[in-house]
């Protein structure tokens, strides 16, 4: 079995072993569901960016994701900057700082797929084809819309339905604060554009072109979360939001996977005449 297949299929396992936690949850009710797919979706955003990014592409990309989603957690349970003042319930497990190790690992996890979601909808390819540091930065605000997206559905039900942290402070949106989801922006863009500007500066890229499946399993994983906040989001109220927030994106990044497999096809029957 070659790499490439390897990592094909090991996506699929993962991604198949993710949904299949999501399910015991909606039939078994279990809280600490979101630890085994956090676990599993880090797994599976790697071996995707091994795919899209490379080796070296790959590994930037997860250190910028856990030191940022680290730090910025950190702080805001101190200082109540930039999410706002709460703390994390016993339900995630051990940590650093007051702070799960499960968490940065889910910054790197939503991130990454909000990168891949962006590239599709803006550039129609999964990775990004260059145009210097502007464009860098369009492509990280578009990246975190796609999160904060996720955040309006996860934000509730992780607080409000599995009872993963306290929120200090109680704000306006389904007991959340607002300026809870500018944190979200600000952190996950400035993730994005900084592994975006390295990989630039380091030319990171896979060794060979890659194959539809690569950029296809990314985008299952958001829509994935998108249809399960869409039918089991809490409160109730945020299933329609996740039903437009989250699909939006979604619908956009297969139609520019679409594309982007269409004009593949056509280059590689142009090279063959």
């Amino acid at each position: 079995m070659t790499r490439e297949r390897f990592l094909l299929t090991l996506l699929g396992v993962l991604l198949a072993g993710s949904i299949g936690l999501h399910v015991h949850h909606l039939l078994t009710g279990s809280q600490t569901f979101w630890i085994g797919v956090t676990l599993l979706m880090t797994v599976f955003c790697l071996a995707s960016s091994m795919l899209l990014l490379g080796g070296a592409g790959t590994a930037v990309f997860f250190l910028v994701g856990i030191s940022l989603g680290l730090c910025f957690e950190a702080m805001s349970i101190r200082t109540g900057f930039p999410f706002g003042r709460y703390y994390y319930t016993p339900l995630f497990g051990p940590g650093l700082f007051e702070v799960p190790f499960i968490i940065p690992l889910a910054w790197y996890v939503i991130v990454y797929l909000g990168y891949v979601i962006a590239n599709l909808m803006i550039e129609q390819a999964p990775v990004g084809a260059g145009g210097g540091i502007l464009r860098a930065v369009w492509l990280s605000l578009i990246g975190a819309g796609v999160v904060t997206a996720y955040d309006l559905a996860a934000d509730p039900f992780m607080v409000r339905k599995i009872g993963a942290w306290v929120m200090i402070e109680r704000g306006d949106y389904f007991g959340e604060q607002l300026r809870g989801f500018a944190g979200w922006t600000l952190v996950s863009f400035l993730i994005a554009v900084i592994a975006r500007v390295l990989n630039r500066w380091l030319q990171a890229r896979p060794v060979s072109p890659p194959p539809l499946l690569a950029a296809a399993y990314p985008v299952a994983a958001y829509g994935m979360w998108w249809l399960f906040f869409s039918v089991a989001g809490f409160p109730r109220g945020t299933r329609v939001i996740a039903v437009y927030a989250m699909g939006i994106p979604t619908l956009a990044a297969i139609s520019g996977l679409t594309m982007w497999h269409r004009r593949s096809a056509l280059q590689q029957a142009a090279k063959t005449v």
